[in-house]
């Protein structure tokens, strides 16, 4: 396995007049942002084998906020990847005669620790690795994260929601590209990789199929990466977007390493959903997705209920969201000041807005991996919360 590193947006995307910030998580936490690109020379890629598998991932590193020295504000996107992503949406919603403001995604920064207080007693695997900070984790993070992306998404779309929660949670929090899938992966040398490889159509069952293997095969590489050997599944989760939900399950079936996944609001594909999970698994859907209405979520539930009767299952739902509430796109509402548009309320952001999503996410998944990975009391997952009312229990 090579590695190389680059800087995700500072260098690539310089000169850029930014004007919207994503607010800065209000925790104990800053969050240090690293991008790397993974290449696994024992592994040709299985969408092209002219070359070895190489992706791209996103590491939010959660650093307690008297040790990181300064902040500063990074492109969201590098202008590349704002533009190809400009189209894409412009694409998708031009179907429902919905129009979208060109330019916003290049307009967008993060809010980042740049200079952390170097530490003797610290270290870090990747302490070689070029990113948005100085010097070595002043600690070591409760566990590790891993984010699936949407179909075909990009990686980057998940950025503002990964700072969060890994600032709200105090874990690692890694987002992964998966080249010839994800829509665009722009690497380090300035080369691009497009997708298209795997159709959006849930009856191509083959090539969704193949397409979970692969994101599981990249999810190994990562975690090798990040020096998490076997034995270590309490210290990982997997949490899922659209189709990122069904490979939070394929993971968990051929890598030990995971210990708890997460659904969020994605159709479940694949050998889980006729076998189901060993491990802890929750399922949070948007108004009316839910075992009652997707027979992948109820023949998911009922494979893992028959083959292992006492592993922990639950299902919510997020009153006001869409589908896509773990990406970005609710924050995206709420810092451009699109919320004006109904049309993009209801087919992007959800009425419930970015920052609420966020928050409830931070709370909701901090207390499930905190009991599914280290052993702690269910919290707010142990029934529906007058503080939270918009998360429905199922």
């Amino acid at each position: 396995m090579q590695l190389t590193h680059l800087l995700p947006a500072a260098v690539l995307g310089a000169g850029l007049v930014q004007t919207g910030v994503f607010p800065v998580p209000d925790t104990p936490y800053r969050v240090q942002w690293t991008s790397s690109e993974l290449v696994d020379h024992a592994r040709p890629d299985p969408f092209n084998s002219s070359h070895p598998r190489r992706i791209m991932i996103s590491r939010f590193t959660p650093i307690p906020a008297r040790d990181c020295l300064q902040t500063c504000r990074v492109p969201y996107m590098t202008p590349l990847m704002a533009s190809h992503e400009d189209a894409v949406i412009t694409a998708f919603l031009a179907r429902g005669n919905i129009s979208w403001p060109r330019g916003v995604l290049a307009s967008l920064e993060l809010e980042v620790c740049c200079k952390v207080l170097r530490r003797s007693s610290s270290s870090s695997k990747n302490n070689n690795a070029r990113s948005f900070g100085v010097g070595l984790k002043s600690s070591v993070p409760r566990g590790t994260v891993l984010v699936g992306t949407g179909l075909n998404t990009t990686r980057l779309m998940y950025s503002a929601s990964a700072q969060n929660l890994a600032a709200g949670m105090g874990y690692d929090v890694v987002v992964m590209d998966h080249p010839y899938e994800t829509d665009a992966v722009q690497f380090p040398d300035g080369s691009v990789i497009y997708g298209g490889r795997v159709p959006r159509d849930p009856n191509a069952t083959e090539a969704l199929a193949h397409a979970l293997d692969v994101r599981s095969q990249d999810a190994a590489l990562v975690l090798d990466y990040l020096g998490i050997g076997q034995g270590c599944g309490e210290r990982v989760g997997f949490a899922g977007d659209s189709f990122g939900g069904p490979a939070a399950a394929d993971v968990m079936l051929k890598d030990r390493r995971v210990g708890a996944g997460v659904n969020v609001d994605g159709m479940m594909f694949g050998p889980a959903v006729n076998v189901g999970v060993a491990r802890p698994f929750l399922s949070l859907g948007s108004p009316g997705h839910n075992s009652t209405s997707d027979e992948t979520w109820a023949r998911f539930r009922d494979a893992t209920t028959a083959n292992n009767s006492r592993v922990w299952h639950k299902e919510l739902s997020l009153a006001g969201s869409v589908h896509g509430i773990l990406s970005d796109f609710g924050l995206i509402g709420d810092v451009a000041g699109l919320r004006d548009s109904g049309e993009l309320v209801g087919s992007l952001f959800g009425k419930i807005t970015g920052a609420r999503t966020i928050e409830i996410l931070k709370e909701y998944l901090s207390d499930f991996f905190e009991f599914a990975l280290k052993g702690k009391g269910q919290g707010l997952l142990a029934g529906p919360s007058q503080k939270y009312p918009e998360l429905i229990f199922v």
